[in-house]
């Protein structure tokens, strides 16, 4: 956590704080929209042999790999050397969708796995140092200008769901598709969507209607352009941090070493250990969108076109909460939103539980997508809000235990959904939900403790300065 005096380095980024977050945001708006929108289609349109889901599964799998290593790469190639490393990968992954067979996909999921560690280590970087920055210059408590900060960002960051699953929905509207009646009862209930979907069920159970290859291949050329695009903007546009450590100071190999332990320390952090099932949640949260509401809540029961329109209000509702919430935290306290939104993302779960899937459930289903989508973009906005506050002084490691995490809560969740039904994956959140609030306020009552110790340190410093000043002057003047 932070110290008072901890924010005392050098200013390198003073007067360009607020650029550099709106640069790196329109980056991550370009890369992902093309990645958002083809994440959430790989559960419906690669459905054959679950390739979708195992791609997926690959991204996050090495994605966890890559978190713990994720300090080391970025001291070695710099955070901006590694963000354009990883756009590089999303424009090899958006064209790898273009002959989506297994060893394309597999590939292609492994290269953006293995770079996304550093990417948002790297972004978590680059905002907290220009919060450090920017409270510096202006003389404003740092607390605040890490939620604002986040807080732009991941508003920002909801723009990809809105324009890439937008656009798949618009071009996917133009490809052809047959009426299906197979997977509805006498009484129009869908009896095989939602809760009840299970993956060993076939295509004709749950009415997967696929559209034309040709439709797809221009969805997918259309991705591959939008990551084409955040990579030169990245290139061009995006300023470099400042190197910390020179190859001066360590070689490569100790730098490497020493950059991984502290990853390894800080996960035996008391503090870290009480956030972790916080992270794990929104791990879950977040993978649910991605695979579970597509397929089975929007899919199965009113065709893959729709795909994108329900993801892209998902997207809206996301923006707003991050915007928001640090707002609304700052005002009325951080732990009152938190407990809150594990609340509320417990109600939502029971929501997808208990609907219906009928014929006439699409009032009910497009406001559970859009409070899931509140939830969900105002939980990570808060989360790393606090991470960066808790870890300001060791960024680089509290960033790659916290998409470490993430990644490893993304592939078991998506691995798990090859195998579980939607219903037991649903109980699994609940327990996930319990255990998360309960972390929560042990939490809490941890950085109150530890927030007044560090105060009562730094008094105690100052009152042993100003003693220390007071007896060298009664000795000058008595000389």
């Amino acid at each position: 956590m932070c110290s008072p005096n901890c924010f005392a380095s050098e200013n390198n980024l003073s007067g360009k704080e607020k650029r550099t977050v709106i640069i790196l945001s329109i980056i991550f708006v370009v890369v992902f929209s093309g990645f958002d929108g083809m994440q959430n289609l790989q559960s419906t349109l690669n459905n054959e042999s679950g390739r979708g889901v195992i791609s997926l599964s690959v991204v996050y799998g090495c994605f966890v790999l890559s978190s713990f290593f994720a300090p080391s790469f970025i001291r070695v190639l710099t955070a901006k050397g590694c963000l354009i490393i990883c756009c590089v990968s999303h424009v090899v992954y958006a064209a790898s969708n273009l002959y989506p067979v297994f060893w394309t996909l597999l590939s292609a999921s492994a290269f953006v796995g293995l770079t996304s560690g550093a990417l948002w280590t790297s972004q978590g970087m680059y905002i907290s140092q220009c919060a450090i920055s920017f409270s510096q210059t202006k003389n404003v408590p740092v607390k605040e200008i890490f939620g604002k900060f986040h807080g732009i960002f991941y508003f920002s960051y909801a723009f990809p769901r809105i324009l890439g699953n937008s656009l798949s929905s618009i071009i996917l509207m133009q490809s052809h598709y047959n009426e299906t009646t197979t997977n509805s009862s006498e009484t129009g209930e869908i009896i095989t969507c939602g809760a009840d979907l299970c993956p060993e069920m076939s295509m004709a159970q749950v009415s997967l209607e696929e559209p034309d290859p040709l439709t797809v291949k221009i969805l997918m050329a259309a991705f591959t352009t939008l990551s084409i695009i955040g990579l030169f903007l990245c290139i061009f546009l995006l300023p470099p941090l400042p190197i910390t450590v020179t190859s001066s100071q360590k070689s490569v190999c100790r730098k490497m070493l020493s950059s991984s332990c502290s990853c390894l320390r800080l996960n035996t952090d008391v503090a870290m250990i009480l956030f972790i099932p916080s992270v794990v949640l929104f791990s879950f949260v977040e993978s649910f969108s991605w695979i579970d509401i597509p397929k089975a809540y929007i899919s199965c029961p009113f065709g893959v076109e729709f795909v994108g329109f329900f993801m892209a209000l998902n997207g809206v509702m996301n923006g707003i909460s991050s915007f928001l919430l640090p707002r609304l935290a700052n005002r009325i306290g951080r732990k009152y939103v938190m407990a809150s939104l594990i609340i509320g993302i417990t109600a939502v779960h029971v929501g997808f539980l208990v609907w219906t899937t009928t014929d006439d459930g699409l009032p009910q289903i497009i406001g559970i997508i859009a409070v899931h989508g509140l939830l969900e973009g105002g939980f990570c906005t808060l989360l790393v809000a606090l991470l960066s506050f808790m870890y300001a002084e060791n960024t680089d490691a509290s960033f790659a235990s916290f998409t470490t995490w993430k990644a490893l809560g993304n592939t078991v969740n998506i691995g798990l959904a090859y195998y579980l039904c939607e219903r037991s994956r649903l109980y699994i959140i609940f327990a996930l939900c319990t255990l998360s609030i309960i972390s929560y306020v042990a939490l809490d009552i941890h950085l109150q403790k530890k927030t007044k110790l560090t105060e009562v340190d730094y008094e105690e410093e100052n009152e042993t300065i100003n003693v220390e000043l007071r007896g060298a002057e009664d000795s000058s003047d008595k000389k």
